[in-house]
């Protein structure tokens, strides 16, 4: 091993056993109760809940995936920067009515919001076996991630199945002991060194290797002009119906609803959603160096592994080192948060609905026994059945869109009832799983994911329409209405 070796695999090692560390004294000594363990007390602040939610938002996709898709196939990757004003809008508004579900009913999952909200166990099942599903494929992405960043930066050293087995052992450590504030706290350190490398060491790599960014793309319009347009298939179609897709789904990620419920107060949950579009700025950056990679015309074997090569060619190892620590943190900010949110739809909506008597203190323990079994269960699909990063998102986004319209409607619409909801989940679900493993395309560049939610829609309004409501409507918003600011 070579002292360049040894440079940038210290400084990486280094980075993880201090995110180990502080997330293990986050809990240390702390006896916590259900509430405590998933959303942390109800009491985050702006600052650990600003850092919670831009590490759960910005992973290995967006330090690794989006430079590697600019690297493949050019500016369709930009739907990665549009799909976040839409959602931010969205998240905006939407955000403070599951706050308050959480504050009324004591919520800590996204599934006990369908459950009070239609007042159906049956749904809630429903909506965690949907969650744990299409999660898992994003938990998987977060792995790969880790396994590429931990190869690459340890010049090879570390494989990417070492990788892989390593970085989800650090993660279990400290989500199995400190829950949701273990990683609140351990986001405050992967969020500011994600965003220090991305704009200090990724947005110098084209001005390193071409001079300015200006050059860098007079010469991709040499070498591939193609990598400059939206072309087939994905073209226009392609490119607006993602962006709508990601847009809407993104809220219906099951680990955004425990960090909602997490903030103190209203007023600190709409300056979050106000303050995070600037975090993901961050990605700017890493699209250019995808774009460098393919101007200077290194082929990769792996085009999810463009950004640390762009780092590679152009700094020290040292450098490399540091970038590796930056995308441990973006994947290992997402993955942990991912896994609790899995253990907790598993503990609080499948089995304590099957066990009723359950007291809060062996909801903990199977919270903790998930954490363990949904981290085991992702490390060996990353190891054993790997995809493309981009590609696996957009699958879980698939999938997690389709509880859009019952989400949506039932806070808004009387009509809205378990049946409606029920009906459009499945059939959407239906459609996705036809297009995509059955079909096989995106019928005239549409996402599939968009046609099952377009479908989705239909059947949810027109099973609604023919159903007499059922009051719970009434009820929920009845309640909901004496939370407070």
């Amino acid at each position: 091993m070579n002292t360049d070796t040894i440079i940038s695999l210290t400084i990486i090692l280094a980075w993880v056993f201090i995110s180990l560390a502080v997330g293990i004294l986050a809990g240390l000594r702390r006896k916590f109760n259900l509430e405590g363990y998933l959303v942390s007390g109800r009491g985050l602040g702006l600052m650990f809940l600003y850092v919670l939610m831009a590490g759960e938002i910005y992973s290995a996709y967006a330090f690794l995936g989006t430079g590697g898709w600019a690297y493949s196939y050019g500016m369709p990757i930009m739907y990665a920067i549009g799909y976040g004003a839409l959602a931010y809008a969205f998240g905006y508004f939407y955000a403070k009515h599951i706050w308050k579900v959480g504050k009324v009913f004591n919520a800590v999952t996204q599934a006990d919001y369908f459950q009070v909200r239609y007042y159906s166990k049956v749904l809630a099942i429903i909506v965690a076996l949907i969650g744990i599903t299409f999660n898992v494929p994003y938990l998987q992405l977060q792995l790969q991630g880790l396994g590429y960043i931990l190869n690459v930066g340890s010049l090879n050293t570390i494989s990417i199945q070492e990788g892989i087995v390593f970085g989800m052992i650090i993660m279990l450590i400290y989500v199995y002991t400190s829950g949701l504030r273990g990683i609140a706290w351990t986001n405050f350190l992967q969020a500011l060194l994600m965003f220090f490398i991305a704009w200090i060491v990724l947005f110098a790599v084209p001005y390193i290797q071409f001079g300015s960014v200006s050059n860098m793309f007079n010469t991709l319009a040499q070498v591939k002009p193609q990598h400059l347009v939206l072309h087939p298939p994905l073209g226009i179609a392609w490119y607006v119906s993602t962006l709508i897709l990601c847009g809407l789904g993104f809220f219906m990620y099951p680990q955004m609803y425990p960090s909602i419920y997490s903030a103190k107060n209203l007023r600190t949950l709409k300056r979050n959603y106000v303050l995070l579009p600037l975090f993901s700025v961050f990605m700017v950056p890493v699209i250019l160096v995808g774009f460098t990679i393919v101007a200077l015309g290194i082929h990769l074997n792996s085009p999810d592994e463009a950004v640390l090569k762009g780092v590679a060619i152009s700094y020290p190892s040292w450098v490399l080192g540091l970038a590796g620590a930056a995308g441990f943190a973006a994947a290992a900010s997402t993955a942990s948060a991912i896994i609790l949110t899995l253990a907790g739809l598993l503990s609080k909506n499948l089995y304590a609905i099957a066990k009723p008597s359950a007291s809060d203190k062996e909801l903990v323990l199977v919270s903790r026994i998930s954490v363990l079994f949904f981290g085991l269960a992702a490390m060996f699909l990353a190891l054993y059945a790997g995809g493309r990063l981009v590609s696996l998102l957009l699958l879980a986004y698939a999938g997690i869109t389709q509880m859009f319209p019952a989400a949506v409607l039932g806070l808004f619409w009387k009509r809205m009832n378990k049946y409606a909801a029920i009906s459009g989940m499945l059939v959407g679900l239906a459609v996705v799983t036809y297009l995509k493993f059955g079909l096989g395309s995106n019928p005239y560049g549409i996402h599939f994911g968009l046609w099952g939610l377009f479908i989705n829609f239909i059947v949810t309004v027109l099973v609604a329409l023919a159903t007499k409501p059922d009051g719970s409507f009434e009820k929920f918003r009845e309640k909901i209405a004496t939370a407070g600011e």
